[in-house]
């Protein structure tokens, strides 16, 4: 396994790299300290100016903030790019329309991750997931910007006959309305690479990560909530991927979950989360050998058959799917990747410069 640089590039003026994300191997897209969203072709060394995230419109929060933590995200020649822990958001589809803004509720905006994912259903249609509060995400129909769960209720299924359960053997102290609405912090957003499930890194009161997987046909037909529960831990942001469209990876740390037996040595452990109907269950647990965080990037490769992790903290690492390191290098500070063929494509940036690295067999 190697991972070499097969592109770079400076802007030239006084504009630095907010955010950058990887269309494929010769262009990237970035967001600039200037609040403008271009694609940059490495082949041609020319840019592109595609929208502005300014606009003349006054929002009570002064409205996307470019100075802040985001994100860009694309599929095809859709860019949607949003403030991570903050309210706003723009979509840009070329000839459907420029921008379309988007923004969020308020509610604990600053510690949840903007709910955000793009997949294509069986006719090839665009459509976006998104939050629209803390417990309500939408799916949306790019091609018409038609918001296909408008009629979505906030409850889950079988809410009533959980609440009655549940007070048959505790003494009745909640005074609310029932069934209550959906009491759940939406976090970041996966879509199973068969793009028919998506996956919420979210959280609960506690205050614990909570991961939930949905199935997006359910979640658009019928008029409940229902999730499936891949665990609640010890609230770290950790580390989640898909590793097939049954099977999730996520990071977990012994000692700080308190498992019997473990040390602040314990090797950190990736657990392979099998979905089986509405249900989960821990297939699989291996121990990750080199120093790895549960909070790192986390990523995937079927090509490679290998774990790509990333973090300021770690560098890159690579890992097998039996824990042994791949590959290493501390000093690389990778921001984000993508598939691309047999090789997983890198992204380095700082300031005004951009890499692109390459790792393959």
């Amino acid at each position: 396994m190697k991972a070499h640089k097969i592109n770079g590039a400076t802007l030239g003026d006084d504009r630095e790299i907010v955010t950058a994300t990887l269309s494929d191997s010769n262009e990237v897209l970035l967001l600039t300290t200037e609040a403008e969203v271009i694609s940059y072709n490495f082949h041609e060394q020319q840019e592109k100016h595609l929208f502005s995230t300014k606009t003349s419109f006054q929002h009570r929060d002064e409205g996307f903030d470019t100075t802040a933590h985001s994100s860009i995200y694309t599929m095809d020649d859709i860019v949607v790019v949003v403030n991570d822990y903050k309210r706003h958001g723009f979509v840009h589809y070329p000839g459907q329309y420029h921008t379309l803004h988007l923004w969020r509720g308020e509610y604990h905006a600053d510690i949840s991750r903007y709910p955000i994912a793009l997949f294509k259903n069986d006719r090839n249609v665009p459509h976006l997931i998104y939050g629209q509060d803390w417990n309500h995400v939408q799916i949306m129909n790019l091609d018409t910007r038609q918001v296909l769960t408008a009629a979505k209720s906030l409850i889950e299924e079988n809410a009533e006959e959980k609440h009655i359960e549940f007070y048959k053997n505790h003494e009745e102290t909640n005074k609310h309305p029932w069934p209550r609405p959906y009491d759940y912090f939406f976090g970041e957003l996966l879509v199973s690479p068969n793009q028919k499930r998506f996956l919420s890194a979210g959280w609960g009161w506690g205050s614990a990560d909570v991961y939930n997987v949905y199935d997006i046909a359910h979640f658009i037909n019928s008029n409940r909530i229902a999730d499936i529960r891949l665990g609640a831990w010890e609230h770290e942001g950790r580390a989640v991927c898909w590793v097939d469209d049954e099977t999730v990876a996520i990071a977990y740390n012994p000692s700080a979950e308190g498992d019997e037996g473990a040390t602040a040595d314990s090797p950190c452990e990736i657990h392979f989360h099998r979905i089986q109907g509405n249900e989960s269950t821990i297939e699989k647990k291996i121990a990750v050998a080199e120093p790895f965080a549960t909070n790192v990037e986390l990523r995937y490769n079927k090509h490679l058959n290998a774990f790509i992790a990333y973090s300021g903290k770690i560098g890159l690492l690579i890992i097998s799917l039996d824990g042994q390191t791949v590959f290493q290098n501390k000093n690389l500070k990778i921001k984000g990747s993508k598939t691309e063929g047999e090789r997983e494509l890198l992204v380095a940036y700082e300031g005004k410069t951009i890499e692109i690295y390459s790792c393959s067999l």
